[in-house]
């Protein structure tokens, strides 16, 4: 997370931070109770109606392991994961590597578990922003873009667009705002998941 974007001054984290309250000036527009913002390693924030409170929210530093596993698990517990609520429930993961317990032991195979049968897909759309580029992590969060149902996967800026104009050709626009309407809704709008994935050829 502290690694630098762009050549700049800016880190994931600060990247992040900016993403996040995009994601809450968009999200009070369809909810006016505002947003929940999980952290890892210490206090969420619920609610959150101002951009200056995900300011304070950021201001420290992040550090630890990755237990993705428990806060995952809260964010499904929420009353707007539920059978029945007439809202969806849009979860954003960002993380720069694989999930970990407490003690820095790795559990993808726990996490996995809570996304495929823990998770109700109906109700709880999943949208992870990688903030890696170790290969393995990435490999396996690609993996259930492909398999799970309502989860995107989106990497950083330059690799997300290198990505799509891979398969959309080197003259397709890909915006910082295009990047941030797929990081947005990628995992309700299938036609924006599949933007970074093959084309299927038309076996007509």
């Amino acid at each position: 997370m502290k690694t630098f974007v762009d050549n700049g001054n800016r880190t994931r984290w600060d990247e992040l931070c900016e993403i996040t309250k995009i994601v809450l000036e968009i999200g009070t527009i369809f909810d006016s109770n505002g947003v929940d913002l999980f952290f890892l390693n210490r206090c969420s924030y619920f609610r959150i109606k101002d951009p200056r409170e995900v300011d304070q929210a950021f201001s420290i530093s992040p550090s630890g392991y990755t237990p993705l596993v428990t806060a995952l698990r809260s964010a499904i517990g929420l009353p707007a994961a539920r059978y029945g609520n007439d809202k969806k429930l849009l979860i954003f993961v960002a993380t720069d590597g694989e999930p970990t317990d407490y003690e820095g032991t790795p559990n993808l195979s726990e996490f996995e578990h809570v996304m495929g049968n823990e998770r109700n897909p109906e109700t709880t759309h999943v949208m992870f922003l990688l903030c890696t580029d170790e290969p393995d992590s990435v490999e396996h969060f690609t993996q259930w873009d492909q398999t799970m149902k309502n989860v995107d996967v989106t990497d950083d800026f330059p690799t997300e667009r290198e990505k799509i104009r891979r398969y959309r050709g080197p003259a397709f626009r890909f915006s910082r705002g295009d990047y941030v309407v797929k990081a947005l809704i990628g995992a309700v709008d299938p036609e924006i998941d599949k933007l970074d994935e093959p084309i299927p050829l038309n076996s007509n």
